[in-house]
């Protein structure tokens, strides 16, 4: 044993002698490549690392995974967005390495906001604030359409039937001014009371969500809503809340009420980022067709409804799922016609991407 450690030891010295000979003997060319070499294992550990904890670098080339964010709000009519995000439709789509980040909104000003503010790569709101947006000059255009959803304009208080029925005390919910709630409100004042603005001094604003829970708690007497808060509100068992009566005619039941919008910068800059978002999209309209029943299980959460209940209000008549876009138009027109757009669209390419269908 003790002849063998003294072998080992002989071996070592040699070994260690023959290294450093080598490292005094090679001069400077010597010591740049140890030096490289150095460099290229702390980049690899580095790169390692980055990929074990966030994918943030690609384990072959080195280069930065693709990151977007993209928002959505509280309503099934996001339903497309939140199939996208539960089954990693982008990420699928995508032919590298990309992250996916999913923020909730509580209106088209936050989303809006976020768009110009750089933060936001896919914004998603209603048509008037889309179009508001896209006619100040924004730099986004509507990339797809997302849904056509019912609302109803509710009230707790049992005398108000009809909008003529609501006094100059009686606030109205909605998510905020100018948005996908005001305009279609405005639409049925001008049909019932002759005035598009006749209610705007009722306003109040609240997302959906706190809108829901004050008309519950009958903080706020009326509100102007999209499923499926109208039919949480309308079958709730302890709180008699009942939608009042407007002609069918003021909102069409196609008309596409939802959109999403992308910065010019990333559809010109990032072109398969923005092809892998479509794709995925028409998937999730895919998916929504075909699977009803596990698209409900998805938006049930955070309502105060079941699956099966947030089904049987998915297959509303007035509810559906597609990127055409329908009535966009029209309701631009209407925006200018009674001053809440100063100046409109000329044609739907003013507000669309190429390949965008409908009006």
């Amino acid at each position: 044993m003790k002849s063998f450690k003294c072998v080992l030891t002989v071996i070592m010295m040699t070994v260690m002698a023959f290294l450093m000979s080598a490292c005094s003997g090679g001069g400077t060319e010597g010591g740049a490549a140890g030096a490289k070499s150095d460099e290229v294992a702390k980049q690899e550990a580095e790169e390692q690392a980055e990929g074990a904890t966030d994918g943030a670098k690609d384990a072959g080339s080195g280069a930065a995974a693709e990151e977007i964010t993209i928002n959505y709000q509280s309503s099934i009519g996001y339903a497309p967005l939140l199939v996208m995000r539960d089954l990693k439709l982008i990420e699928n789509e995508y032919p590298g390495d990309i992250k996916v980040n999913w923020v909730e909104m509580s209106n088209g000003a936050e989303v809006n906001e976020a768009l110009i503010s750089g933060n936001l790569d896919v914004g998603s709101m209603g048509v008037p604030v889309a179009v508001t947006g896209i006619m100040a000059g924004s730099p986004y255009k509507i990339a797809f359409g997302l849904a056509a959803q019912p609302y109803a304009i509710l009230s707790n208080k049992s005398e108000i039937k009809k909008l003529s029925d609501i006094g100059p005390e009686d606030q109205i919910a909605i998510t905020n001014i100018n948005s996908q709630p005001h305009i279609l409100l405005a639409m049925a004042a001008k049909k019932e009371l002759g005035d598009a603005r006749a209610l705007d001094a009722n306003l109040t604003k609240l997302g959906n969500a706190d809108g829901y829970a004050a008309m519950l708690s009958g903080a706020v007497p009326c509100q102007m809503v999209i499923s499926p808060y109208n039919f949480m509100e309308t079958s709730n068992k302890e709180v008699e809340i009942h939608e009042l009566d407007v002609d069918p005619s003021v909102w069409p039941k196609e008309n596409t009420a939802l959109v999403s919008v992308v910065p010019e910068k990333l559809k010109n800059e990032k072109p398969e980022v923005y092809a892998a978002i479509l794709a995925a999209v028409d998937k999730a309209d895919q998916y929504i067709s075909e699977h009803p029943k596990e698209t409900a299980d998805i938006l049930s959460e955070g309502y105060d409804a079941t699956p099966d209940e947030i089904l049987e209000w998915m297959q509303d008549e007035r509810s559906s799922y597609s990127t055409e876009l329908k009535g966009v138009m029209n309701m631009a027109g209407f925006m200018v016609e009674e001053g809440f757009l100063d100046e409109g669209p000329s044609s739907i390419a003013d507000l669309v991407y190429e390949g965008v269908k409908g009006d």
